[in-house]
């Protein structure tokens, strides 16, 4: 079963799934708050299904090429990373339109619209045409900003290939809050700590939402960096992607690029044929049935 609906909602609908033993590709972000997410990592476990968070990135080469760099010793120690966006209120992408007032008042829904329905488990508010179709992220209630909209797909990479883990610190910067905190400030910064996980350094990862990002070192062969990006930093050489692990490259002047290029170090992680995610999850899915022949495969 695939959860496509909005993030406040994906909880209840891939933990009714799951009982009724069905496999759940549950769209990103996986959950609305922490507790969920552990939840039905145990209930996955417990009902014996495959599921897969729809993290597109996770099935690109760009993905794959941060991890082998980075295992192979390429970067050294990253103790570094750093990720930034324009600010989600306002922008062309995806932008989160705060309402004129707050709470956004009560208006009349739309005859096509099932408000009760759209709003599932959570707390039951009135309608207004701020939080649909999309503007619903900006709101906490329902949303988790562009933190939970862009966060997954932006550190997915560094998080695998470095081992993260649970960081045992994350301290959240408001620079230019909205007065009313169920609605996503426009600028911030989250800054998590992991600790050392056996020979990798300790890291320390940024997340900047409208406002700032990295000073510019001499040896990257750079004058500026892009408007939004990721960068992985070790004591050998830096990475960059951008919002998406897609375009994984080296921070290197141009010439030291292209000869890397032309002679690039070997793919060690097997790659996703058409780096399609929902065709991977069917793959795991009947890669586990014929393991176990117990396990039901529902119709996909």
């Amino acid at each position: 079963m695939i959860i496509a609906t909005p993030d406040h909602t994906h909880f209840a609908a891939a933990m009714a799934a799951m009982e009724l033993g069905k496999h759940v590709f549950v769209e990103k972000p996986l959950c609305h708050n922490i507790w969920q997410s552990r939840t039905l990592k145990k209930a996955a476990r417990y009902y014996r299904v495959v599921s897969q968070m729809g993290n597109q990135g996770h099935t690109t080469n760009g993905i794959r090429l941060v991890k082998e760099w980075y295992d192979m010793g390429l970067l050294g120690q990253v103790k570094e990373v750093h990720a930034w966006l324009r600010s989600a209120l306002n922008s062309n992408d995806n932008a989160f339109v705060p309402s004129t007032s707050f709470p956004p008042e009560a208006q009349t829904v739309p005859k096509e619209l099932d408000w009760d329905l759209w709003q599932g488990q959570a707390t039951e508010r009135p309608y207004n045409k701020v939080f649909v179709p999309e503007d619903w992220r900006g709101f906490y209630y329902y949303g988790n900003g562009k933190l939970g909209d862009w966060c997954c797909h932006t550190l997915d990479a560094p998080f695998w290939a470095l081992d993260l883990g649970t960081p045992y610190s994350a301290e959240a910067e408001l620079i230019n809050p909205i007065p009313d905190h169920t609605f996503v400030p426009e600028q911030s910064v989250v800054t998590w700590k992991f600790a050392a996980r056996g020979n990798k350094a300790p890291v320390t990862m940024k997340w900047y939402e409208g406002f700032g990002k990295p000073e510019v070192r001499p040896e990257w062969g750079i004058d500026e960096l892009p408007k939004e990006a990721m960068i992985m930093i070790g004591d050998k050489k830096t990475l960059i992607t951008g919002m998406r692990p897609n375009d994984a490259r080296l921070l290197v002047p141009k010439e030291e690029w292209t000869e890397f290029l032309k002679n690039p170090p070997a793919k060690t992680i097997p790659r996703i044929l058409e780096e399609k995610p929902v065709q991977e999850w069917i793959a795991a899915i009947k890669i586990i049935h014929c393991r176990d022949p117990t396990l039901t495969i529902p119709p996909v």
